[in-house]
């Protein structure tokens, strides 16, 4: 299950968005989502080098080297920025299992998520984008989350779905990625508190 993304970089200026370090980890019932640490290397590695989990997404499966890099930046975001991708872990009984990301920009959060396939089928992406959304919601001043994937990401499509988020109308978006012709569909939902 996974989601693509596109960003532009711009800085913040009206939105309380101000992440700070203890805005995480949050939980659910049966996960943790925390800040990506330097000592989940092997973990991340274990699923991200998977071609499955890489299939729809826009990088290839992740070396070691690759998933240092990865680690680096989700370590080193600037949690002040607008549209800077913050990267969590999530922890199923103690262990990383995959990681789920966001950005926000224009009151708007895009959302993605990795889950190592031994634990897919679980009900866990969902619960982690629920917490997630739910937090971010409450806490940020975000009207709207969405998610783009490709077309042929079915497992993607019904997770979005399961969240209520819907597909957008007139959204396809035409990309040639890993050598093929894709289309990116877009899903979103509002946020009933703004």
């Amino acid at each position: 299950m996974a989601f693509p993304h596109l960003s532009i970089m711009q800085p913040y200026l009206y939105l309380k968005i101000n992440i700070e370090m203890n805005d995480f980890p949050i939980s659910s019932k049966r996960l943790l989502l925390r800040y990506i640490r330097e000592t989940d290397a092997d973990a991340i590695f274990s699923y991200r080098s998977l071609p499955e989990v890489a299939r729809f997404q826009y990088w290839e499966p992740f070396t070691k080297e690759r998933t240092i890099v990865f680690i680096n930046q989700c370590t080193e975001a600037d949690l002040k920025k607008e549209n800077q991708w913050i990267g969590l872990a999530i922890e199923y009984k103690g262990k990383v299992i995959g990681d789920c990301a966001f950005n926000i920009s224009n009151s708007i959060m895009e959302i993605g998520c990795n889950i190592s396939p031994e634990y897919q089928g679980m009900g866990l992406a969902k619960e982690a984008l629920s917490v997630l959304i739910d937090h971010c919601f409450k806490n940020f001043e975000i009207k709207e989350v969405a998610g783009i994937t490709d077309s042929r990401n079915t497992a993607s499509i019904r997770l979005m779905e399961s969240l209520a988020m819907q597909k957008v109308a007139g959204f396809e978006n035409h990309i040639f990625c890993k050598g093929e012709n894709c289309i990116e569909y877009k899903y979103s939902r509002k946020n009933e508190r703004e």
